[in-house]
């Protein structure tokens, strides 16, 4: 795994909360890889399974992304087990980062960008609700 950036951690964590989000936790990691992305795909695989769930991205020292990530969000797999996506952090980079992806590469599932977990976790749980209420 090639991860650009200085004391970036080895590996992001990634867990499944009991409202049934799922987080990747990308503090410390400054270059969103397509190595780290897919190694986050297979970690949520293995806690979360194949079942469609919300994902939490903590990506506030995110501050390039290669092009190869933008389109991996469309994957099938992707699409096949991804309802929503909130990113969280409020670096002007990232929010130049995600309204260009959103602008050139949005996948079908809704995709926002947060500053506050809280407000995150807030949205995906409306989705979560509406997608078994709906």
């Amino acid at each position: 795994m090639t991860i650009r950036g200085v004391n970036s951690p080895a590996k992001p964590q990634t867990w499944l909360g009991e409202n049934g989000i799922v987080y990747h936790d990308l503090h410390g990691f400054s270059h969103l890889t397509i190595d780290l992305v897919r190694y986050m795909h297979n970690a949520r695989g293995r806690i979360a399974g194949r079942r469609k769930r919300p994902v939490l991205i903590l990506g506030q020292d995110i501050l390039t992304v290669d092009f190869e990530v933008q389109l991996f969000a469309s994957h099938p797999d992707l699409l096949r087990s991804t309802s929503a996506l909130a990113v969280v952090g409020n670096s002007f980079m990232l929010r130049h980062l995600t309204s260009m992806f959103l602008s050139y590469h949005a996948p079908v599932y809704p995709v926002q960008r947060f500053d506050l977990r809280d407000e995150a976790e807030g949205w995906l749980t409306g989705i979560i609700d509406q997608t078994q209420h709906g």
